[in-house]
């Protein structure tokens, strides 16, 4: 389901900024990356909850807002192609109960793109 083209496209979020204000952007990145991780084990299953994926939508939202060119084609553009393969899956499989196996950065994603589709159950947090 995934997609990218790292031999395309390998700029990183702050490559376009001067030495210091890419090192404060790194910082703040970490920061964002520890709120991350002390919600990991929220749950019974890591990475497997509402709570995470808030953090993890504002960090990608923060991203955007750094360098959305970046943001664009590594995260956004990814996730349409993404949701369009899970979509397409789905259609061939109707009735089937399918488990979509990703990183856990792109669980607010997928769910905020599936539960808006009709049809479909989407079981989230699992349990």
């Amino acid at each position: 389901m995934n997609w990218f083209e790292e031999d395309v496209f390998n700029e990183g979020p702050f490559d376009r900024f001067e030495f210091k204000v890419k090192k404060k952007l790194e910082k703040q990145l970490q920061r964002w990356n520890e709120r991350q991780f002390m919600l990991v084990n929220s749950k019974n299953i890591p990475f497997n909850s509402l709570k995470y994926n808030a953090v993890t939508k504002d960090m990608y939202d923060w991203l955007h807002m750094i360098n959305p060119d970046v943001q664009n084609i590594e995260w956004n553009a990814r996730h349409y192609i993404m949701m369009a393969r899970v979509k397409q899956t789905i259609r061939k499989n109707i009735g089937k109960r399918i488990l979509c196996i990703h990183g856990a950065d792109h669980n607010y994603w997928y769910y905020e793109t599936l539960i808006k589709e009709r049809d479909i159950q989407v079981i989230y947090p699992l349990r």
